[in-house]
């Protein structure tokens, strides 16, 4: 537990007793009841109104449409994932929606984002430019057992061109998490692999336990970049290993859809909520994920952070802006604390 998640506990037990008084009961997470948890016969009161049946984008439609598994911890008032569609999907729906997200890209990113086409949950491509595929990550699904970025943004640019972003969103969570290859390793493994980087980069194919042993490719995409950046020399340990799991991961799923499709950019990002600083600290050895990780790799892919509180901001100072914007400003902003709340 953090210090920030136990005020974003309490906020959100306050905004419960505000506006559900009318849901009774706890949600169930492993077998123990909690009340930050919704029970599931109210699991739409976690969500924006406009993503409910009837609203400006249905969310339970869509995602059944897709394919997409949604987060087993979704009823949960401090979800990442509920947090992920209430901020992010909304925005896929409509024209002027979606320029709201071309101008916040093109003033992220730099690319020349003319659109944003659509905006999808629990990212992945069909084969061949699948996780399975590229990432040896077989026997998953959209949501479940694979690399599926929370969010991502499907740009079209000015000359034409096309590119993603793809992008991990997290609300209260400490960090992003331990590789579980490393974790399975004895402590005597780990220091000979894991926590010597330089040793794992000479060849990631047998100094890996995820390579090694689990048919994972992520070093197949990261090698090249990290040896050119000469990642060894800015960290002693794998990023993987301690802290930096999920990035690790996104990382090798955009440097690979840079070289095996024909996307203009691919960029691997992170949202977060700007008061969870602890965050930009969890990766081993990187003090600031702003600024540390993405020197870490040299390839096609970029690498940019922001926080959710820098969206809310862009969408309520935006001259133009869809005629529901007011009422998900009004929602957002006192659900989760945004309206008037600063950050970078």
């Amino acid at each position: 537990m953090t210090t920030f998640r136990d005020a974003m506990h309490a906020d959100q037990l306050a905004w419960r007793a505000r506006h559900l008084p009318h849901v009774h009961g706890e949600g169930v997470w492993m077998g123990r009841r909690y009340e930050h948890i919704l029970p599931r016969r109210s699991a739409a009161e976690n969500l924006w109104p406009g993503l409910r049946d009837g609203g400006v984008r249905p969310l339970e439609p869509w995602l059944a449409a897709e394919g997409v598994q949604p987060h087993q911890g979704r009823d949960n008032l401090l979800s990442s994932w509920t947090l992920c569609a209430n901020l992010y999907f909304p925005f896929g729906e409509g024209p002027e929606a979606r320029a709201l997200l071309a101008g916040f890209f093109r003033a992220l990113t730099g690319l020349a984002v003319a659109r944003v086409r659509a905006v999808a949950l629990e990212y992945a491509l069909p084969a061949p430019h699948d996780p399975g595929t590229l990432l040896g990550e077989h026997d998953g699904k959209r949501g479940a057992n694979q690399t599926s970025p929370d969010v991502a943004f499907e740009l079209t640019l000015e000359d034409g061109r096309e590119a993603l972003v793809l992008t991990e969103v997290k609300f209260v969570e400490h960090s992003f998490y331990d590789c579980s290859g490393c974790k399975a390793l004895t402590a005597d493994q780990r220091r000979s692999t894991c926590l010597d980087l330089a040793h794992v980069l000479a060849d990631p194919a047998t100094r890996c336990a995820h390579a090694a042993t689990r048919g994972r490719r992520y070093w197949d995409h990261l090698t090249g970049p990290m040896r050119q950046a000469n990642a060894a020399g800015r960290s002693r340990r794998c990023p993987a290993a301690k802290g930096g799991y999920q990035l690790f991961r996104q990382q090798a799923l955009a440097e690979a859809l840079a070289h095996t499709t024909d996307l203009a950019a691919v960029v691997s990002s992170v949202a977060y909520d700007a008061r969870n600083t602890g965050l930009l600290g969890s990766v081993s050895e990187i003090a600031d994920l702003r600024t540390g990780w993405g020197p870490m790799f040299a390839g096609r892919a970029g690498f940019v952070v922001w926080s959710h509180q820098a969206w809310f901001r862009w969408v309520a100072q935006a001259e133009a802006a869809p005629a529901w914007a007011a009422d998900w400003l009004g929602w957002v902003g006192e659900r989760y604390g945004y309206a008037g709340e600063g950050g970078a």
